[in-house]
């Protein structure tokens, strides 16, 4: 049974190769999982061959699945343009900056090099725009990270970054810093409109002020948060405060699935649930997050043809969940 959307669905945030690694750490907290398995395995596999391939593979699954269009933050992201114009796929690269050598950079400078590149081969590409991906703040230090910021005005580009996605991480900052990540990132000076802050699962009633304040946007990735035990973002606040959030499934090594429908249903049902208020995150909120609240926050000008207006009119159609995609009854068995 195949399903054909109405209105293409928009990932928030991948890592679009992490395909090759879908199932090899089960059951695990952040932590563990990236230090003992994850990091361990890109450094053996990863190079252009592994992240051309396996995003390819990534594209055919979210195309499956109803998606239009992508943020990517990985390795190579050259490659990722390439499977991503081969296949038609409209992509926000992100080159992963880290402090430590990665598969395609030994060093942050070399990382901000090869960004720098990307934003000026792929300006006003059809398919392809570049963004500037520090990976965390417990992976980059605040000189990078404002470095990379910087670079990211250069440009007018957005710059998007992992940030409270764990207790460790918040309670970390808070004895290093004296601040949380979010208050951090504030003192950095490198929240704006243009900045993408992706999990956002431990923050305090304060943050989401800052967060408003500086128009800072959001990218929630449940199905992520819940697999590594990370926690439920207070989504439900976000809204309420008018900041705007998008949906990503992060890896399908952490959430198993490139699946925007399925993130959207349990991005909405958590907060039903675990605050037992069924009122919580209306169906029309969760097809905006699904779909045009994406392309606003990662600056996507058009997906299949359409503007930004025209999918926010047609989303506007849309009376309930089932009006955004239907079944192909043909391909239904009795």
């Amino acid at each position: 049974m195949s399903r054909e959307f109405k209105i293409p669905l928009v990932n928030s945030h991948a890592h679009a190769a992490m395909t090759a690694f879908r199932d090899l750490a089960e059951d695990l907290p952040l932590n563990k999982w990236l230090n003992d398995f994850i990091w361990p395995a890109e450094k053996k596999q990863v190079n252009p061959q592994f992240v051309y391939k396996e995003t390819k593979k990534a594209i055919a699954e979210m195309k499956k699945n109803g998606i239009g269009a992508f943020a990517d933050m990985y390795f190579f992201e050259e490659e990722v343009a390439r499977a991503a114009i081969e296949l038609k796929m409209p992509v926000v690269l992100g080159e992963g900056i880290l402090d430590f050598p990665t598969p395609s950079a030994k060093t942050p400078e070399e990382a901000l090099r090869k960004t720098e590149k990307l934003l000026q081969k792929y300006k006003n590409h059809p398919l392809v725009s570049v963004s500037v991906a520090p990976h965390s703040i417990y992976t980059v230090c605040g000189k990078n990270i404002q470095k990379a910021k910087m670079l990211a005005k250069k440009y007018k580009a957005i710059m998007q970054i992992h940030t409270a996605e764990t207790k460790k991480e918040f309670d970390d900052c808070r004895k290093k810093n004296k601040k949380t990540p979010v208050e951090y990132l504030n003192s950095l000076g490198v929240l704006d409109e243009k900045t993408v802050l992706i999990h956002c699962v431990w923050v305090t009633d304060g943050d989401i002020d800052l967060i408003k304040k500086r128009k800072a946007n959001v990218v929630h990735c449940p199905l992520s948060n819940l697999k590594l035990g990370s926690g439920i973002m207070p989504l439900h606040k976000f809204l309420a405060k008018g900041v705007t959030v998008a949906l990503g499934t992060d890896g399908s090594a952490s959430s198993n699935r490139l699946d925007i429908w399925e993130a959207g249903k349990m991005a909405a049902l958590l907060q039903k649930g675990t605050n037992l208020d069924s009122t919580l995150i209306p169906v029309e909120k969760t097809l905006e997050m699904m779909t045009i609240n994406g392309m606003e926050i990662l600056g996507l000008k058009e997906i299949a043809g359409k503007s930004l207006v025209g999918w926010k009119k047609e989303l506007k159609k849309a009376k309930n969940l089932a009006d955004l995609y239907y079944l192909n009854a043909n391909e239904i068995k009795f």
